[in-house]
């Protein structure tokens, strides 16, 4: 090694450790990602020997992620020049990562960045975006940081697909991670690009990246009758309104989100009405309005939001023909 190598070695890796350390006082679970890349040091499922921290079944990246500072010390204590990954998931992090493009995209006005699709898509719902912390990667891509709502899990979407936000925007939440600021790639450096304090995900995107729960009700596998068709519908309805009556304390808009979503696919599909929808999960949130500054005009919002979001993706049941209550099998 040259003169003067090991020193400069000694230092990069001083400072990524430092990064990490930094990171971890700031409530982040880390883990070491290999020199110079995005992919987790530690072993995949397939390569594990089950020896060590694996005796007892696969530890991978998300399990060994840690806030704590001897482990961080440790794994950043030699001449490798780990970057350093952030656990989104037990960090309590969604991050949303902007890509860019050198195609325009037509349906989002020749938009050729993530941001310029997220900007857009806030102005569709009457939204702005909140400051909060923000990384500029190094291809000029942009992690913007926001905390998990309470009682709330979110999964990874990728750019156009599924709950996805939009083209040129995926998320990192639970089962995913992002590098932090600090860490090195050929392209250059992640670097702090917005200061301050991660804010929580604005309830608009909360909307968008949450899939409809299933109703605890199954699905017939089979044609009802008319008559059974409508209890089934009741008994959905009955569930859900009385998940929302009964949700706790820094659950309970989550919780009218989703049934106002399972509500909204059954208008969607021509089964319930919408007004009489609304009426229902409005009257079923009224015990909530007024404890801990939880509003009308909030249970509103969240009830408006959710429906139309379910009215996208409709739901019907499937029903015999006339005369089939005298045939169709009710066991």
């Amino acid at each position: 090694m040259p003169r003067g190598a090991r020193p400069r070695l000694e230092r990069e890796v001083a400072r990524l450790r430092q990064v990490a350390l930094d990171a971890a006082t700031a409530g982040l679970f880390v883990f070491p990602v290999r020199a110079g890349t995005k992919v987790p040091a530690f072993h995949g499922e397939t390569r594990c020997r089950r020896r060590g921290v694996c005796a007892e079944g696969h530890q991978g990246w998300e399990q060994r992620a840690t806030r704590d500072r001897v482990q961080i010390r440790r794994w950043w204590s030699n001449t490798t020049r780990w970057n350093v990954g952030v656990a989104c998931g037990p960090s309590g992090l969604v991050v949303i990562d902007l890509d860019t493009s050198t195609e325009p995209i037509r349906a989002w006005g020749g938009a050729t960045t993530g941001r310029e699709v997220l900007d857009q898509l806030a102005a569709r719902h009457g939204e702005t975006l909140p400051d909060t912390y923000a990384v500029r990667t190094p291809t000029d891509g942009e992690h913007l940081y926001f905390r998990v709502p309470e009682g709330l899990q979110l999964r990874n979407t990728i750019g156009g697909h599924g709950h996805s936000l939009g083209p040129l925007i995926d998320t990192r939440a639970g089962g995913g991670f992002v590098v932090g600021a600090g860490s090195i790639r050929p392209e250059g450096a992640y670097q702090v690009a917005e200061h301050g304090q991660v804010a929580e995900l604005p309830t608009w995107l909360t909307t968008l990246l949450t899939p409809p729960p299933p109703s605890s009700l199954a699905t017939p596998a089979r044609r009802l009758s008319t008559k059974r068709a409508n209890a089934y519908i009741a008994a959905i309805q009955a569930d859900e309104l009385d998940k929302v009556e009964h949700s706790q304390a820094g659950t309970r808009q989550i919780t009218l989100l989703g049934a106002a979503r399972v509500l909204g696919q059954l208008v969607g599909g021509g089964e319930l009405d919408a007004d009489n929808a609304h009426a229902a999960l409005l009257d079923a949130a009224r015990v909530h309005i007024g404890v801990a500054g939880f509003t009308r005009v909030e249970a509103e919002r969240t009830i408006a939001r959710g429906m139309t979001f379910g009215m996208r993706a409709p739901r019907t049941i499937d029903r015999g023909t006339a005369g089939a209550d005298n045939h169709v099998d009710e066991a």
